[in-house]
């Protein structure tokens, strides 16, 4: 049950992202920028920049992680701030979810950097804890779950990321009841899939690039190939990553209103499972 209600919140999402031209252009934008942004690290550990005890590739790897989050948070704040709009009958633009991005840059990194290594630990995590917490009758929405308000309260509230946590608690325990936890949470097998789909795709473009490397002398082949495969793949993620945006603005719209946006075509009382 709870994982047919993750799909159909996350395809309506998509449907409500891929309707509005102004609306697939954050996903997309962030999509290059973030190949671009891993496409450096790529190529500096391919050209043997490093040697293989140096810890440089994983340092590497770690900052172009962090900078593809904090790319990812701006463009899913731009897409939150004209999803709103579409909510509440409006139209987008692409222009003004920029504008409404940069007017919060401070606020939106301490959060992106949160997201890329707090919340994570919290997810797979808390749900061991929650089960604890039930035996001894003490249960309470778990932050993993709060972060879904979050980010909509930070861009519309102009909330500080702190503040919004604690106000989105607050939110959720009033529209669903106490002890709230998200059907489209993503846990450990989430997580898993996540990274043998990196593992993966880097694999499946290095092996080509070599290939291409061999065949036609195509300088740092296996970089490229890996670069490329990661990058279609991670274009994959941060689609992904902007429907449950929209899904997560149309959860702030009804914290908000205390109905479902028309614009949402889906049954957003049944988001969360206690």
């Amino acid at each position: 049950m709870a994982f047919a209600a993750a799909r159909t919140m996350l395809t309506t999402g998509f449907g409500v992202l891929m309707s509005h031209r102004a609306l697939r252009a954050f996903p997309a934008r962030s999509a290059v920028i973030g190949a671009v942004v891993m496409g450096a690290p790529m190529l500096l550990v391919g050209a043997d920049v490093a040697d293989g005890t140096s810890a440089t590739p994983l340092l590497l790897v770690g900052v172009a992680y962090l900078l593809t989050m904090i790319v990812t948070t701006f463009g899913n704040a731009a897409l939150i701030a004209q999803t709103d709009i579409v909510m509440r009958g409006g139209y987008p633009s692409a222009a003004e979810g920029r504008r409404a991005a940069r007017a919060r840059w401070a606020a939106l990194l301490l959060w992106a950097l949160a997201a890329a290594t707090v919340l994570p630990v919290l997810r797979l995590v808390e749900h061991d804890f929650r089960d604890m917490r039930a035996m001894r009758g003490r249960t309470r929405t778990a932050w993993a779950d709060v972060a879904n308000l979050t980010l909509p309260k930070i861009v519309l509230e102009h909330r500080k990321p702190l503040d919004a946590l604690r106000d989105s608690r607050v939110a959720l325990e009033r529209g669903w009841g106490p002890d709230v936890a998200s059907s489209a949470r993503l846990g450990v097998v989430g997580y898993v899939l996540v990274l043998v789909g990196i593992l993966l795709s880097v694999s499946v473009g290095a092996a080509l690039g070599a290939q291409a490397q061999a065949g036609i002398g195509l300088p740092y082949g296996t970089a490229i190939g890996s670069w490329l495969g990661l990058s279609v793949f991670t274009t994959g993620l941060i689609f992904f990553s902007a429907a449950t945006a929209v899904y997560q603005t149309a959860l702030y719209r009804y914290s908000v209103d205390g109905r479902t946006p028309p614009a949402f075509a889906a049954d957003l009382t049944r988001s969360f499972q206690p």
